[in-house]
């Protein structure tokens, strides 16, 4: 049998975990698939956040790659994104556009596609396009 100074002790423990668990931001994950014809050459991706976190990648054709962060650091990424002659910069993530966009666990889903870049969309369950390429 637990003493009652013991479990105080738990209840106060139990009660600062929920605390800081309640302060913890959200935690982001974003995902991109090069959706490009075969054959075509890889998607080169550099990403920034006004804080200057930076992420790159190089992504060859059927293949993706994904960055993670949280909202107390960054809450907005900007990236630049080109394939051979093709080059653009792209908003892909602004938490205040895209916190009920993405899925319920995070993970911001994009594709590059020939016509342009899609974002999953949690509320309607398939691709949209967001972005022309």
């Amino acid at each position: 049998m637990i003493s009652t100074k013991a479990y105080s002790l738990f209840l106060v423990s139990l009660a600062l975990t929920t605390s800081w668990l309640s302060l913890a931001a959200p935690v982001f994950t974003i995902k991109i698939s090069n959706n490009l014809a075969p054959g075509s050459n890889p998607i080169s991706i550099s990403c920034i956040s006004p804080q200057k976190d930076i992420w790159s990648a190089v992504v060859s054709q059927g293949q993706s790659s994904e960055f993670g962060f949280d909202t107390n650091r960054s809450v907005k990424w900007t990236c630049d994104i080109s394939s051979g002659a093709r080059k653009s910069s792209f908003v892909i993530f602004d938490l205040n556009r895209d916190k009920s966009r993405c899925r319920s666990d995070g993970f911001c889903l994009w594709q590059i596609n020939p016509d342009g870049l899609y974002l999953y969309v949690a509320s309607i369950q398939k691709y949209q396009k967001q972005f022309n390429w």
